[in-house]
């Protein structure tokens, strides 16, 4: 599961357009790139908080802190992706599959809480949701840069 995604992920930068910005830019007015930002801060410290490094250290608050900062930044992505919604072409195939990997991640995590009791859906959408977290960083990794125009 992991490794396809990451190829279709390294199929989508390898056939796109090459382009190398020596420098780059960062609208300040636009506020749907700061809502962007704010939501990928927002996963990027909740999902820290739940590794399994930490574990014995995560409490049901930061659980449902994780949980709750997750759909918040799904709403906020969703906002965020909403500019390029009505035409959608090749450069943006990247961007639409980080917000898919999203959407996936914050329903299973949703799952997960939801039906504790129920075995296959907790193990189904557990075995999912690390590999999805995995590519899901990568890509957005991806989509910064790209968008910030560092390549």
């Amino acid at each position: 599961m992991l490794f396809g995604v990451l190829l279709v992920f390294l199929g989508l930068v390898l056939f796109r357009p090459i382009r190398l910005n020596l420098g780059w830019s960062l609208d300040v007015k636009d506020w749907l790139h700061w809502v962007g930002i704010s939501a990928a801060s927002l996963l990027a410290i909740t999902t820290v908080l739940a590794l399994r490094l930490f574990r014995h250290r995560v409490t049901p608050m930061w659980l449902n802190i994780h949980c709750i900062s997750s759909a918040v930044s799904a709403a906020l992505a969703l906002v965020h992706s909403r500019t390029k919604a009505a035409v959608i072409l090749p450069v943006h195939y990247h961007s639409y599959l980080t917000l898919g990997l999203l959407l996936v991640l914050a329903v299973s995590g949703a799952l997960i809480r939801l039906y504790p009791e129920n075995v296959y859906v907790r193990r189904y959408w557990r075995l999912y949701h690390l590999p999805f977290s995995i590519c899901f960083y990568v890509t957005l990794l991806y989509h910064v840069v790209l968008k910030l125009g560092v390549i």
